[in-house]
């Protein structure tokens, strides 16, 4: 994964946060980096690949 090196703040529904907690601890990951590979396979599918 590529250096982490610019920040997103985002609002969310208390239950989307508990989910996400849920399933990040499921993973023994951090929320941060469950959302960060999530939306690089989006993307990812959506054939906007990784920038250089």
């Amino acid at each position: 994964m590529a250096k982490i090196d610019a920040q997103l703040g985002i609002r969310v529904t208390k239950d989307l946060k508990s989910r996400l907690e849920q399933q990040a601890r499921s993973e023994k990951s951090s929320v941060s980096a469950l959302i960060v590979r999530v939306m690089e396979e989006y993307l990812s599918s959506k054939g906007k690949g990784k920038e250089s």
